[in-house]
């Protein structure tokens, strides 16, 4: 009985292991291709967030620019009406100290708006103000 169990047990070993080794290939195969379904599903998801990110600093860039023009105009026209005015009030004493501050705030936005067309790059004119007070 132990000699025909022992023939039925390498016959059965004969026979299965090339099932066995066939259905490991196979498995290896379909792991192979889940891995790489897997990677290329993060790598769409890595580029559509990337340009996403890219796109947004696009614009933010673009506003910043928007931006500095808009405030280089305003502060160019406010300084020269500013002058004007504050300087007819102090020289026609109707409000000499209301006129002064005119001025002096005329003086202030032109220095603003030559600030402003100095430096081409916000982070520029943040450095700027962060070294005059000593950030």
């Amino acid at each position: 009985m132990r000699k025909a169990l022992e023939v039925f047990l390498v016959i059965l070993i004969t026979l299965a292991t090339p099932t066995v080794t066939h259905a490991a290939q196979h498995i290896n195969d379909v792991a192979s291709n889940v891995t790489s379904t897997i990677n290329n599903f993060m790598s769409s998801i890595t580029n559509g967030t990337e340009n996403v990110i890219n796109t947004a600093l696009n614009n933010l860039v673009s506003f910043t620019n928007y931006l500095k023009n808009v405030i280089y105009s305003a502060s160019e026209t406010l300084a020269i009406l500013f002058g004007i005015v504050g300087g007819f009030l102090w020289l026609s004493n109707i409000s000499p100290y209301r006129g002064r501050r005119l001025v002096v705030s005329a003086i202030l936005l032109a220095l603003l708006a030559i600030i402003i067309a100095t430096y081409e790059r916000a982070s520029d004119i943040s450095e700027l103000i962060c070294w005059w007070f000593q950030c």
